[in-house]
């Protein structure tokens, strides 16, 4: 069994296809701070450092304290979700040493982003001698990208830098995926392609200018 983390949209985490996250407003928190760990995974984190990010409005007397608290009860959660029989080291692992904290991720969890980056490196690479392979893989990585990193919290500083990047990264591989498909004379999937990623970032003026183009060269006149 794998988990796999969606984190392009809102964030989930699924087996087999199915969401095994509690649905309650008492877990906001909770998942909160897994996102925040999902986004500095593999890193050491000083707990001030998570205070200052999540816990600097909280009136709390000691938010040492209460940073303890929601990790006993994230680890509870993350423990109660991976098999039994399994360790936990295999799905994720929250630990704490040396005064850092830090989320592992182990080798039967699969994150989006992780797959994301990976494809968009494959059709790079492809890009100049294998344009179908290049095309197939951009196609797969923007499959992915269902809207803004994390798009269900909205107004945490700490998202910013992740989320700009991921959003870069997505518009610049559009445009390469669509400069293959020109190459191709691919114009009708052009067409279909700029009006999907028209749902997710309706503001992106080029993607505008090449959808008209696309519609031009199929003889939609009146509908570019």
């Amino acid at each position: 069994m794998k988990f796999y983390i969606t984190t392009l949209g809102e964030f989930d985490i699924k087996v087999d296809g199915q969401s095994i996250l509690r649905d309650s407003n008492r877990m906001y928190r909770i998942y909160r701070l897994f996102e925040y760990f999902l986004t500095f995974r593999n890193k050491k984190l000083l707990p001030e450092t998570i205070i200052d990010s999540l816990l600097s409005d909280s009136e709390s007397e000691d938010p040492k304290n209460m940073l303890r608290t929601q990790i006993f009860r994230l680890r509870k959660i993350i423990n109660s979700l991976v098999p039994k029989g399994e360790h936990s080291e295999r799905y994720l692992n929250l630990n704490f040493s040396n005064g850092y904290y830090c989320l592992e991720i182990g080798e039967n969890t699969i994150i989006d982003i992780d797959v994301f980056e990976s494809l968009i490196k494959k059709g790079d690479k492809e890009r100049e001698y294998d344009i179908e392979s290049a095309i197939e893989n951009y196609h797969n990585a923007i499959s992915l990208y269902k809207g803004l990193y994390l798009s269900d919290n909205a107004y945490e500083v700490w998202l910013v830098p992740t989320r700009n990047y991921y959003q870069r990264l997505y518009l610049k591989t559009l445009y390469k995926f669509i400069d293959l498909l020109k190459r191709n004379e691919e114009n009708e999937r052009t067409v279909n392609l700029c009006e999907e990623s028209l749902l997710i970032e309706p503001f992106e003026e080029n993607i505008h200018i090449e959808l008209m183009e696309a519609l031009l060269k199929i003889g939609q006149n009146k509908s570019a």
